[in-house]
């Protein structure tokens, strides 16, 4: 809210709608919520690079369903 006041515009607002319309596609279902989690904390504590890769990949495809989802 700030940034769209102090830039004037609606931009701002519309991505943070987005981001958070996304979170609650995620939310709506508990599973994919909890593969997410799963995905990021797998991601964090992996000791191989590439297995750090494989949970980022994870988390990343199922937030970018979710932004498919609502739209955005």
């Amino acid at each position: 809210m700030t940034e769209a006041i102090e830039q004037s515009g609606i931009p701002p607002l519309r991505m943070f709608l987005v981001e958070w319309a996304a979170v609650i596609e995620i939310e709506r279902f508990p599973d994919t919520a909890r593969e997410l989690r799963r995905a990021a904390y797998l991601a964090q504590i992996a000791e191989d690079p590439e297995e750090s890769r494989r949970y980022v990949r994870e988390a990343g495809d199922i937030v970018r369903a979710a932004h498919r989802a609502v739209g955005g």
